[in-house]
């Protein structure tokens, strides 16, 4: 069970008057989200700069909305050749170089925002060029009713909840509270603390240019397992719900463990020995479990 509460904060401000379009899409693999690519429909705004030739060159800055101010945070630029050499990465807020004139393909990734687009500079040009990313950031906090953030690591997942890309894993947070920054959309957050088996769910929108807060309120107990008494021994915990299932081995002398509520089978192993317990986990509740050799 869980009670999602969502703010909205302004996070950019009016830079440049003249209108663009955005769009960005997003799209993941394993632990690692990797954003999949846009092309020449990335919002963006081109000023073109005369200037005499053999000084032509590219410069680069990014806003998260339409009508936002420019991003102050680092981006990574990557510039390559249209035969694909890369010429130019770095992670800064804004980017500059020499070049010849010809085509070019230039990468902005901002978090899991990733956008790319064909520039074609001209004998003679300076290219200023603004990427609209359409992007806003979310905030996830999970935590337990009655008791607030335990000791246990949280682990959140977001996934995309529409579009052609709904269902893809878009970015993974271990950080309670980390501000995550997003292609503007609808997706699914999916939290739970390790070890232990209370999860949490939610659906939010991501707007561009605004950040999303989302706190998770868990109905949940910790089992403060305690063996600290056994000594440098081996030492092994194994839980079992209600049901027969079994949650993954927990090494080591002390652990919290955060649980849905209901009545568990607790399997220590010490050195080899093993002990049986049956315990219950109430709501908001710290059940403190000690074991001995």
């Amino acid at each position: 069970m869980f009670k999602g509460r969502h703010m909205l904060s302004v996070l950019a401000a009016l830079f440049f008057s003249s209108p663009a379009l955005a769009a960005s899409s997003t799209g993941a693999i394993d632990r690692a989200p990797d954003i999949q690519r846009s092309g020449d429909d990335v919002g963006a705004e081109v000023r073109i700069e005369l200037t005499r030739p053999g000084n032509e060159g590219l410069a680069f800055n990014a806003r998260l909305s339409e009508d936002g101010g420019v991003i102050n945070w680092p981006i990574s630029w990557q510039v390559k050749a249209f035969g694909g050499e890369t010429l130019f990465s770095r992670d800064a807020e804004t980017a500059s170089l020499a070049v010849e004139p010809g085509d070019y393909m230039v990468e902005a990734s901002y978090g899991a925002v990733k956008v790319e687009r064909k520039l074609t500079l001209l004998e003679g040009q300076r290219l200023a060029v603004t990427f609209v990313l359409n992007a806003g950031g979310l905030r996830v906090l999970p935590k337990l009713k009655q008791l607030g953030l335990p000791a246990a690591r949280p682990f959140t997942s977001v996934y995309k909840s529409s579009g052609v890309d709904g269902g893809t894993l878009v970015a993974i947070t271990e950080e309670p509270g980390e501000i995550l920054r997003l292609g503007a959309g609808s997706y699914r957050v999916e939290s739970r603390f390790q070890p232990g088996n209370a999860e949490a769910m939610t659906e939010v929108m991501v707007k561009p240019g605004l950040l999303s807060a989302v706190e998770l309120d868990m109905t949940a107990g910790i089992a403060r397992l305690d063996a600290s008494g056994a000594g440098e021994q081996d030492i092994y915990w194994i839980i079992t719900d209600a049901k027969g299932k079994k949650l993954p081995g927990i090494p080591g002398p002390t652990a919290d463990v955060v649980l849905k509520p209901g009545r568990y089978v607790l399997s220590t192993r010490i050195d080899g020995v093993e002990k049986t317990s049956v315990f219950t986990i109430q709501p908001g509740r710290v059940s403190a479990i000690i074991q001995s050799n």
